[in-house]
């Protein structure tokens, strides 16, 4: 037994090293390639400067952690989200309940407010710009420059709010609706805990900063969303150009020009499908921005908050959008209602003395709604995925890993009509079953693990059905393994050991990359610490002599130059006297080569044989004797 245990143990631990090895061998490549990609770039002398890339651009982003989920951009933005107006439904979501700054887009919150209390016919009616109410506001701070005692409509005050973020038209349509500026801002307060804002409190009707002024993306997009509602709004932010006409203080037309350029027929930053929005900025707020935009059957909303440069803001706003249109679609799922009525749910019997009840009002549908919900859901993912709960007492909320894609508010046909939160999910969602037929439960039941009447499991039941489930699984899975291992013990251990065995270069390859990394690494730290003594250094001196250190390097530069110019004109001289005494005693050459040299008319002296030599005086004289 202990044999055959040894042999599962040691096959086991094979496979995991077989896993893990190549794993860690690729982790190491990777680094490796990231080292690599750092000394392409960061070079003993660089030349130019690289914008370093803020921190906030690799913040997690929680919808990029849901399985099947589409990936969404990286943003440099610390507060992000993008939100389907008609479900309710956040698309994308980057630090989204974080604490922020919003700056001007406050007046979309200022803008709701004040339209829920404003009819069509107070739209001409003339406001009186007070006192108390342009005297908070800067002098640097964007505004129409009304005076004390000077009048403009409501109207012309509202489109000076959005298009032109004017701070003091803010100010007067705050009084003029809210009595007081603090009697607005508590409206502001009370509309955004209406809405389900987490993380927002208002202190002002524009935006100015203040410490306790403050939102976050995911409650600036529950605000934008419900403003979007009203049709006022949505024809203010849209309208690009807005004329107030002169006043008696002020002699010329004001022309007024939306800030959101997105929305601009032929801009840098146009966005064909933008519907309006508005942005905003302060020294501690840095950039803000919503968009709203329409396509496809789909009106989405984005939110960035903190951003460093406005031309950042609509380049990922666009692309947050792009992501928001390209990758979801709409569905409309089967909200599960039955007709259970009044009299069943209270556990009325029609039938003996009960009869006598009154039967018409207990035949009416205890809940009443929609047949379906709507919801935004990636494009390749199928209905069957998601998960139909109920919460708040009156919704039924459709979430796919628990993030919620769509609801449907639900109507109590009788209020008086009292239930608990358990009762009314059992009795109206059919056991509270999900789309492909599993059980999810009610939200937020802390109710005992016993069935209740209509036969369904508590909560803690499921659980220990759950793990029991997966404790029975694996005890399986292994007796199945041992019986395997006892039956081939033999191959079991030759599997192992060639395993172990494959593992063994690779291990060490990952380990000298690791060690190699590791090198590089502290190279880079290194390299860093010296960056951060240079910058120290060129921080701690005066402009003087950092121009004065330039002057000097140029200067020497300079006469580099001029020395190198001079090293090359002396070589370029001595090339050509090189060339003109080679050439010189080339010809010198040529010419002794053609004195030595034999003539062709000339002919060399004959040799005198002996028996032709010339006879003398003495041998005639023999001769003639």
């Amino acid at each position: 037994m202990k044999k055959r245990n040894f042999l599962s143990c040691l096959l086991i631990i094979a496979i995991v090293l077989a896993t893990i090895s190549p794993t860690v061998l690729f982790a190491a490549e990777d680094i490796a390639q990231d080292e690599q990609v750092y000394d392409e770039t960061y070079t003993e002398e660089t030349e130019e400067y690289v914008e370093e890339t803020p921190e906030a651009y690799d913040w997690t982003i929680e919808t990029n952690e849901l399985k099947k989920w589409p990936q969404g951009p990286r943003v440099e933005a610390e507060g992000a989200t993008v939100m389907d107006l008609d479900t309710g439904a956040f698309l994308y979501s980057k630090n989204a309940e974080a604490k922020l700054y919003p700056a001007s887009i406050t007046k979309i919150m200022t803008m709701l407010v004040a339209l829920e209390h404003i009819s069509d016919s107070d739209l001409d009616t003339k406001v009186k710009a007070s006192e108390s109410a342009l005297a908070p506001i800067d002098s640097d701070s964007s505004q129409i420059w009304l005076s004390v005692g000077e009048k403009i409509t409501v109207r012309s005050a509202l489109y000076a709010i959005m298009l032109a973020s004017a701070n003091d038209a803010a100010n007067v349509i705050a009084e003029y609706v809210g009595g007081s500026m603090d009697n607005f801002v508590k409206m502001m307060n009370d509309k955004a805990k209406e809405l389900g804002c987490v993380n927002t409190h208002f202190v002002n009707p524009h935006g100015l900063h203040n410490k306790k002024h403050y939102t976050c993306a995911h409650d600036m997009a529950l605000i934008a969303q419900a403003a979007f509602q009203i049709p006022l709004f949505r024809k203010i932010t849209k309208t690009v150009e807005y004329k107030i006409p002169k006043t008696k203080y002020m002699k010329e037309d004001r022309w007024l020009v939306n800030h959101q350029k997105m929305l601009y027929e032929d801009g840098e930053f146009t966005y064909k499908d933008c519907e309006g929005g508005k942005t905003g900025f302060t020294d501690e707020a840095w950039n803000t921005l919503v968009t709203y935009a329409k396509k496809d059957g789909k009106t989405l909303v984005c939110v960035e908050l903190r951003v460093n440069g406005s031309w950042k803001t609509f380049h990922e706003s666009a692309e947050l959008l792009d992501y928001g249109f390209d990758k979801f679609r709409h569905e409309e799922v089967d909200a599960a209602l039955n007709t259970t009525t009044l009299g069943q749910l209270a556990g009325i019997c029609h039938f003996g003395t009960a009869s006598v009840l009154d039967q018409k009002e207990a035949g009416i549908r205890a809940v009443e709604g929609k047949s379906t919900v709507s919801v935004t859901i990636p494009k390749k993912l199928k209905t069957d995925k998601l998960k139909r709960g109920f919460c708040d007492g009156n919704k039924i909320v459709y979430s796919y890993q628990g993030w919620e894609v769509g609801e449907e508010t639900l109507k109590f046909n009788n209020p008086a009509f009292e239930v608990t939160k358990t009762e009314i999910s059992d009795a109206t969602l059919q056991g509270q079953t999900d789309t492909n037929g599993s059980e999810t439960g009610t939200a937020g039941s802390t109710e005992a693990p016993e069935k209740d009447a209509s036969g369904s499991k508590g909560f803690e039941e499921k659980v220990d059905e759950f793990m029991d489930n997966i404790t029975f699984g694996f005890l399986n899975i292994w007796t199945s393994f041992n019986g395997w291992v006892d039956k081939h013990e033999m191959l079991s251990a030759t599997v192992g050991m060639i395993l172990i065995l494959l593992m063994i270069p690779l291990i060490v390859i990952a380990y000298m990359r690791d060690k190699n990394d590791k090198l590089a690494r502290k190279e880079r730290e290194q390299d860093k610490e010296q960056r951060r003594k240079i910058e120290e250094n060129i921080d701690s001196k005066s402009f003087q002599e950092i121009e004065s250190e330039i002057r000097s390097e140029l200067e020497k530069e300079e006469r580099r130059k001029r020395e190198a110019e001079e090293e090359e004109k002396r070589l370029r001289e001595m090339e050509e006297l090189i060339d003109r005494q080679k050439a010189k005693e080339a010809q010198e050459t040529k010419e002794t080569k053609e004195t030595k040299e034999i003539k062709p008319t000339e002919k060399p002296e004959e040799e005198i044989l002996p028996a032709e030599q010339p006879k003398t005086e003495d041998l005639k004289k023999e001769e003639e004797d």
